[in-house]
């Protein structure tokens, strides 16, 4: 039992591998043990510790990289890491627990492997939400490498994605309990629906050749540290390099910077007067990711983290506030019960605003703006092309190092854009700034601890909306239906000779 337990570690370490920027897409056949190891638990107590314990190894090579943003302030909180690296798995972990101790009760019908996959799928839709959601790393990013066979989240979502995964990976279950029929079976599946996801992806991108708009965007990646960030005595440093990148030759007609980019309100006069200086020269419009807050003083003040717009003569077009707050780095939930600080610099937690679009009515383009942690949400980031434009997500992975955290973050919110059929045009303070058509294609990239800026013009928007837009998350119970389906379709092509194998 023990050396069993061993190998289910192990199964689950391998398994969180599968994302980027490893991509190591074989270690995904480790599900095909716990699959397994349900099936042959002796009750239910058993099957849900291996569901633990596998749970455990997968997010913990998965988001080992949350601990290292907790480190940027090590001094202050040095006791919060071991919650990071070890706790966070270990609640996430119960996730999966739950899915095998529901799957250990229908073990023995002819039925469990499609079960076990839709289970599956179903708690990575339930974490999406339940205490304000963390959907990282759902199985369907393990195919984010490929822009073919992504396409297909345009009509399934992202779980349709982590479904096909899920089935695929543990297809060999049916070898390790030496059921060959049901192996063939859903072998044969799998490859089907591949191909379908495969000539579906590649018509896509044929049919759908990349469009521009006329309006030229510059995304500006200072790539400061964070600890340097907010380092108030080198906010006017890091202020005059924001505006040298902007400046560079080019005639950009919107400069975008990232999340937080002006850790101080920029209707500070001094500050105003830098960035109207260099709005004129450049004659564009900034867009520019900061800290506002509601002109209220003492215990009336609520700050927010904003996206908004500035014109040279000073007008400020829009301001949105962001929606979904990062849960102990923007705020800490129940504080009136724990009374301890935010992770983020200050004491006053923000406040969330309402999830909405804004319009810059110069170039009749309205915006879905998504700041940070917004993007990896599929149904809040959901958003029909027939209301808005492009897709701007603000972000700063500058917390995380060159751990595959900032990479896990650039493919999680490319997959906004083709889900919705709208162009990205993400920024960030470090990490990985993009331009992104509306499959996902990049057209213009800065990589991870590059400083520069890179011009481009927008991608044109689908010219209709995606399944997935107009019906979200319940799209996914198409492909699940598909393989239903295509399972008793191939199940009655065999017929008796193929019963006849089985047994044999």
């Amino acid at each position: 039992m023990l050396s069993n337990r061993y190998a289910t570690l192990i199964a689950g370490l391998l398994s969180g591998l599968i994302f980027a920027p490893t991509f190591l897409i074989p270690a995904v056949f480790a599900l095909s043990l716990l699959c397994f190891q349900v099936y042959k638990s002796m009750s239910w107590r058993h099957a849900a510790i291996y569901g633990f314990i596998f749970g455990f190894g997968h997010f913990l090579t998965g988001l080992y990289w949350i601990s290292i943003g907790v480190s940027v302030y090590i001094e202050e909180f040095w006791w919060a890491l071991p919650f990071a690296l070890f706790g966070l798995p270990l609640v996430l972990s119960c996730f999966i627990a739950a899915s095998c101790y529901i799957c250990w009760f229908i073990r023995n019908s002819k039925y469990y492997h499609f079960v076990f996959c839709v289970v599956w799928v179903f708690f990575e839709w339930l974490r999406s939400w339940i205490f304000t959601g963390l959907p990282w790393n759902l199985l369907g990013y393990a195919l984010s490498f490929s822009e073919i066979l992504i396409q297909v989240t345009s009509i399934v979502s992202i779980y349709g994605l982590s479904f096909v995964v899920i089935y695929i990976a543990t297809s060999l279950h049916h070898l390790l309990v030496k059921q060959r029929c049901d192996f063939v079976i859903a072998l044969t599946t799998a490859g089907l629906i591949l191909v379908i996801i495969i000539v579906h992806g590649v018509f896509r991108l044929h049919n759908n050749p990349v469009k521009f708009l006329n309006i030229q965007v510059r995304l500006v990646q200072p790539s400061i540290p964070q600890l340097a960030k907010w380092d108030l005595t080198q906010f006017w440093q890091h202020l005059d390099l924001h505006l040298s990148l902007s400046q560079a030759p080019g005639n950009p007609d919107l400069i975008i910077w990232s999340e937080a980019s002006l850790v101080v309100p920029y209707t500070h006069p001094s500050i105003k007067y830098k960035l109207l200086e260099m709005l004129n020269n450049t004659g564009a419009i900034l867009l520019a990711g900061g800290i506002t807050d509601n002109g209220k003083q003492d215990d009336a003040v609520q700050i927010y983290t904003a996206l908004y717009a500035l014109k040279a003569d000073g007008e400020q077009l829009f301001e949105y506030h962001k929606s979904h707050l990062v849960p102990f780095g923007e705020y800490m939930p129940l504080k009136h019960i724990i009374p301890l600080k935010k992770l983020t610099p200050g004491f006053i937690d923000y406040t969330e605003g309402t999830a909405n679009i804004v319009k810059l009515d110069k170039f009749n383009l309205v915006i879905r703006p998504l700041i940070c942690y917004e993007s990896i949400f599929p149904n809040e980031a959901r958003v029909s092309n027939s209301i808005a434009d492009v897709i701007i997500n603000v972000t700063n992975d500058g917390w995380y190092g060159n751990s595959s955290g900032p990479h896990q973050h650039f493919y999680i919110s490319r997959m906004r854009a083709i889900e919705n059929g709208m162009p990205m045009i993400r920024v960030a303070n470090n990490g990985i700034s993009v331009i992104i058509d509306p499959l996902g294609r990049i057209i213009k990239k800065l990589n991870l601890n590059q400083i520069g800026f890179v011009d481009g013009f927008i991608p044109e928007k689908l010219a209709t909306p995606t399944l997935y837009s107009l019906f979200g998350d319940s799209t996914t119970l198409i492909i699940v239906f598909l393989v239903l389906i295509m399972q008793f379709m191939i199940k009655s092509l065999f017929g008796y000779h193929a019963i006849r194998y089985c047994k044999a």
